[in-house]
């Protein structure tokens, strides 16, 4: 018998925007300096041409101005968020995480070797080995980009007859520290021994604002066996 804690996503890593400089309060009796909206509107569209170019040091620049003169410009501040995201794009990929499996809980009434375990909540070994292993087509994304995720299940068991069939599927995904579920159309499979099968197949588009982002995928066997993985972007 095994005692086995719940597994816990890995964070991925997170990266915050560039802070703006708030802008000083106008003095008492005095009129607010009027916002010269034609100059953030300029400086938002010489910030948008050097996004489409690949310039993001100069985009950031341009937003990050416009900002400055209209801290409350939607414009500037979706800009800057989009530059900040495409800027760690480059540097970050999908990477699926160790795979790990557990087998049902339940109670046990003895335990050799152990006194007063009557009762005692346990998670078995799983019955027949095996892991999740996430696939993605794509390396490196930046807002707007469509991804996909291919879900399989691979048995790494060498016994004939230990098939593993697939009896639900459980996604979650984590943007920005956000957990959601996410809805899959999965197929009821059975893999064979030495096999691997696909169990379904995510696809979306790369949001704007994105510091970190994980899936995380437990496939339940008919034996009561659990098969996690997660995708990080990282």
């Amino acid at each position: 018998m095994l005692v086995k804690p719940t597994a816990q996503p890995t964070p991925s890593p997170t990266s915050t925007l560039p802070s703006v400089a708030p802008v000083a309060p106008a003095a008492p009796g005095t009129t607010p300096p009027s916002v010269d909206h034609a100059r953030v509107a300029s400086l938002v569209a010489e910030g948008e041409a050097a996004l489409s170019q690949g310039k993001l040091d100069e985009a950031s620049g341009h937003f990050a101005d416009a900002l400055a003169l209209d801290p409350d410009s939607a414009a500037a501040r979706k800009g800057a968020v989009r530059a900040a995201t495409t800027k760690l794009g480059l540097t970050r990929t999908l990477v699926p995480d160790i795979s790990s499996s557990e087998g049902a809980e339940g109670k046990i009434k003895q335990m050799d070797g152990f006194e007063d375990v009557e009762e005692l909540n346990v998670k078995r070994a799983v019955r027949v080995p095996g892991r999740t292993e996430l696939d993605s087509a794509r390396s490196h994304l930046k807002p707007g980009d469509d991804y996909t995720v291919s879900i399989y299940l691979r048995n790494q068991s060498k016994k004939k007859k230990r098939n593993i069939k697939i009896s639900n599927v459980n996604v979650h995904r984590i943007v920005n520290d956000k957990d959601a579920t996410v809805s899959v159309a999965w197929n009821p499979i059975e893999v064979l021994p030495n096999q691997r099968g696909l169990v379904a197949t995510l696809t979306g588009a790369w949001e704007e604002d994105v510091s970190s982002w994980a899936l995380n995928v437990r496939l339940l066997s008919e034996n009561g066996d659990i098969y996690e993985n997660q995708l990080v972007w990282k």
